[in-house]
Formats: structure tokens, sequence, C-alpha cells
């Protein structure tokens, strides 16, 4: 139906607009109504790019730092920690491969029930699952604190990460489900530089934790912090309805996930010992690979699958999930190995080797949000290309890397990479789910977090065996000289090429959605609303001639009129 002809020309265009989204439904009302806002920049309490269900602008400021704030604590445990291993060892009596566990068993659990985490918030709602999390999180934080042995601190690391398995993908979810639009890629940005900052921080604090009051108020610190976001977040978060998914648990995908996850972590955890020409090791990925093999049979054949498959279909999600992946594994290769380095070859303290990687920490999280406002203005796709090639380049300037160096000399290397990952982190995991429906928020971003947890292991377990290469020696009783520092340097060199392959699949295959120039009056239709997820606007109306303008707006329709309309 023509729905112009119904009614008279002197209509205003915004009357005409309204009158016809009266004739086409709820859906295409709120995407003409959606035209106006999608021109607004960016603001976090910007009400005019909140649905229809979003939360009010003050409680959406409280969603961003409660959500922040959990996902800090979630990172902050996983890096803090390996600044505090060798106190650790001795006190608990750990060896080499113990300390490794306390690290390791941590990524593992979280990376392997991240994706029953993102079902869970997507059947029974991202707020319970949130809650659940926090308090699992923050209960085994306190029990890791006061662990007696090294075995029961290994297994209460699991217990950790199986709470920051749930925290995870809901916290994302919650996110966006309270930002739309041009502020979602704001608040995205603002999420990735908290991420950014606990990662890069995260030795110095375990660094000033351990020095002052020992290394367990690295998990003791979590319990006050998670109460107080436990207290805000049951007074302040809103409450998303789930999906009215029907149907069984997808037990069985969760089971093979679950042996798919562990096989291909646990084989990138122990590649060095193994040895990459072990048949060891190639068994144990041989059974990841006939385990996620499995997973996807069963995925397609289940009522309700635990991952749905078409959603890899969707624009910039699987490139998306292989970027988060790259920058991950070339994020924390570089972290780990240079605060070993720091602390190993040059002799530096915890709080010295911590300081020396703080600029890159601080770069990054400014980086992020700048990163989010500018989205929605440059393009995903540049920021990530532009961000990932500045990373190799700051990696190129550390390749040279000597026992000689001091922190100094580091810096130039590591502003550079700072900055480009703090450009890419946040354009990643926006174009990854910004074409996502809001009932599967919670599993896409389960997904894009055991794509970056798989990249974290392998990141560090191929800088791991280019450096054991060129220094075999044990680092726990050797320190280590100009061979470690070689090793390292041409490991650089590998994540160098690593970003760059990374720049160039963004480049190729990162979609923007493309905004029309709004039309100018007389010249043309107005500029729909291309946020995705929008429903699409088809009330392109012409500007009427301005002397028509003063006509009033109440003047009934007349017999000819009525005629037209037929």
């Amino acid at each position: 139906m023509n729905v112009s002809r119904l009614y008279p020309a002197w209509l205003t265009t915004a009357s005409r607009s309204a009158a016809a989204a009266q004739v086409r439904g709820p859906d295409q009302r709120a995407a003409c109504a959606g035209r106006a806002s999608s021109a607004v920049p960016g603001r976090l309490d910007a009400d005019a790019d909140a649905g229809p269900a979003s939360p009010g602008a003050g409680r959406r400021r409280w969603v961003l730092a409660i959500v922040s704030m959990a996902w800090f604590l979630v990172l902050i445990d996983d890096t803090a920690v390996v600044i505090a291993l060798p106190p650790l060892g001795r006190e608990l009596g750990l060896g080499l491969a113990g300390l490794e566990w306390v690290v390791n068993l941590y990524t593992l659990t979280f990376a392997v029930l991240t994706l029953v985490g993102g079902m869970l918030a997507d059947r029974y709602g991202s707020r319970p699952v949130f809650l659940v999390g926090l308090v699992a999180f923050t209960g085994f934080s306190l029990a890791a604190g006061l662990a007696p042995n090294g075995a029961a601190l290994v297994g209460l690391r699991a217990g950790q990460g199986a709470g920051a398995a749930l925290m995870g993908p809901a916290a994302l979810a919650l996110l966006l489900s309270a930002f739309t639009g041009t502020a979602r890629a704001l608040a995205l940005g603002v999420w990735s530089g908290v991420g950014a900052a606990a990662l890069a921080g995260g030795p110095l604090l375990g660094a000033v934790l351990t020095v002052g009051f020992g290394w367990r108020w690295i998990f003791l610190v979590n319990v006050p912090l998670g109460a107080v976001v436990w207290v805000v977040a049951r007074r302040t978060l809103p409450s998303p309805p789930p999906a009215p998914h029907k149907g069984p648990v997808d037990v069985a995908g969760a089971l093979t996930s679950a042996a798919g996850l562990s096989a291909l972590i646990f084989a990138f955890t122990r590649a060095n010992e193994y040895g990459w020409a072990s048949l060891r090791l190639w068994a144990v990925l041989a059974a990841a690979v006939a385990a996620f093999a499995a997973f996807v049979w069963i995925e397609r054949r289940a009522a309700a699958p635990l991952l749905d498959l078409s959603l890899f279909r969707r624009p910039n999600f699987l490139a998306g999930n292989l970027l988060g992946m790259v920058s991950q594994a070339v994020m924390c290769s570089v972290f780990f190995f240079l605060s070993l380095y720091l602390q190993l070859a040059t002799g530096s303290t915890p709080i010295q080797a911590g300081l020396a990687l703080l600029p890159l920490a601080l770069l990054g999280a400014a980086a992020a949000p700048a990163a989010g406002w500018l989205v929605p203005r440059l393009g995903a796709r540049t920021l990530i290309g532009t961000g990932l090639v500045l990373t190799a380049a700051g990696l190129v300037l550390l390749t040279g890397l000597a026992p000689d160096w001091g922190a100094a000399r580091l810096q130039p290397g590591l502003l550079m990479a700072g900055l480009g990952l703090g450009l890419a982190t946040a354009p990643i995991t926006t174009a990854t789910l910004g074409h996502i429906p809001d009932d599967r928020t919670g599993i896409a971003s389960a997904a894009l977090n055991a794509f970056r947890m798989i990249g974290l292991s392998l990141g560090i377990a191929v800088m791991g065996a280019i450096t054991a290469a060129h220094w075999p020696g044990d680092l726990a009783r050797t320190r280590p000289g100009t061979a470690f520092a070689t090793g390292i340097g041409h490991g650089f060199w590998i994540n160098a090429v690593i970003a760059l392959a990374g720049a160039a699949l963004a480049i190729a295959a990162i979609r923007t959605p493309h905004r029309p120039r709004a039309a100018a009056p007389r010249e043309g239709p107005a500029a729909a609303d291309t946020t995705p997820g929008t429903p699409p606007c088809d009330c392109a109306w012409r500007a009427p001639a301005p002397h028509l303008l003063t006509k009033p707006l109440t003047k009934p329709l007349t017999r000819d009129h009525r005629e037209r309309g037929r």
C-alpha cells in the first residue's frame, strides 16, 4: 500500500512520517523514530539511544560501573598473581609445574565453562547469573587467600575460574542490553579500557599487594570489592527478561565443548613441556579436534543448541572472534614475558617491573574509550586495522631486547603497542557483537570470551616455544641472560607478523554498516537509521515547500483527498 497517498501534500514531513508509522506498526514506528537519534553523537547518558526496555540514564551509568568493575576483578586475578609466583611457591612448596597450574587452571576453567555461562544468561536472565557468578568468585577468592597448601590453592583457582565464567558473559550481556546505538560503542570502549588496565596493571597491583601485605592479599582483596559490587548490583541492575527458550538444556553440547576447550588449552599450556614434535601433544590436539567435531554435529541437531552456529554467518561474528583471539594472544604474551624478563634478566623488583609496564596500561586504558567513541565516526574496520598495525610497529621496536635494556629503553615500543591494542580492542568487541539479537548476547559474549582465552593460552605457548628454542634453561633455578632476551626478541617478530595478519583480516572481513548521509531539504528522502538490529524504515518523505509549513495541521481531509486515498 502506498501510504503517502493517504495524506495531503500540505502536511509536514514529521507529521506525515508519524502518521505513516501508525500504519506500519510498532517495529517500524521505532525505526522511524530512530532516524533523528541516529545522528546524535554518542553519550553514555543519551536517552535517545536507549531502547524501549533500556534503563534510565542514571541506571545505565551504574550498569557500566558494575560490569566494568566485575570485568576488572576477573582479569586482574589472572595477571596480578603472575608477579607473586616466586614467594607463593616458596611458602606453599610448589615447583615450576605447580606454579604454572596456579595460573593456567583459572584460565582453563574460565574458558571451558564460559559457553555454559553465556547459555545460562540467555536462558535465565543475565542479572541472576551475574550475581551468582559474583558470589562464587568472591567466595572462592576468600578460600584461595586462606589456602593451607599448594594443592588446595590450585583447586580453588578452578572455582574462581567457574565464577568468572558466569560473570563474564552475563556482565557483557547486561551492558549490551543497557546501551544501544552510538552510546553502546562508547560504553564498550570504557569496558575495554578497564580490561586493558587490568591486564597491563595487574603485575603492578600484584607487586604492591605482595610486597606490602603478602601474596594472599591478591585473592583476599576480591572479598570486600566483590561484596560492594554485589550490594550495588542488587540495588541498581535492571532485570532484562530472559529469552523464551524452549527445549531441554543442551547437556551434550556443554560436555563436548568443555572437552574440546579443555584439550585444546591443555595442549597449548603443556606444549613447551611436551615438545611440539611430541606424539603426546598431538594426541591431545587430535582429541580436541574430535571433541569440536562432535560439538558441531550435536549443535546442528539440538532443539535448543548451546551455541547457535548460525551466529557465525552473521556479519563480523567469525572474523571478530578470530581478531579477539589474535589481539589477546599478542597482548598477553607481551605482558607475561616482559614481566619475566624484567625480574629474571635485569634483576628488577616486582614493583619496578610493574611500574615499567604501567605506561602501556595507562595508554591502553585511555585509548580504548576514545576508540569506542570513534567507532561510529571512522568505522570498526579502520580502527582495528590501524590499531594492529601500530601494535606490530611497537613490537618491532622491542625486537632488539637485551639484558642491559632498562625500563626506559622499553617505553617507545610499549607505548606504541599499548596505543595500538587500545585502539583495536573496543572496535573488535563492537564489530563482533553489533549484529547479534538481544536474546543471544549472552552466548555470543561467551563465544568471544572463549576465543580470547584460547588466544591467551596460544600466545603464551607460541612465545614460550620460541624463547625456549634459544634458551632452554630452568627459570626457577638459573638467571637467564642474552639468549633468553634474544628468544623473546624473536618471539616479538612473530607476534608482529601475527598482528599484521590480524590487520589484513580486519580490512578484508570486517563490514562497517553504511550510514547514508542525510539529504538536504527538497533534495531527497531522509536517511534511515542503519544501526544493527534496527528494523528497516521506508518512511522516506520529501520535505514540503516552505510556504506550506505555515498552513494549519488540523485541516480536515476533503472528499477529494479521501477519494485519492482509495
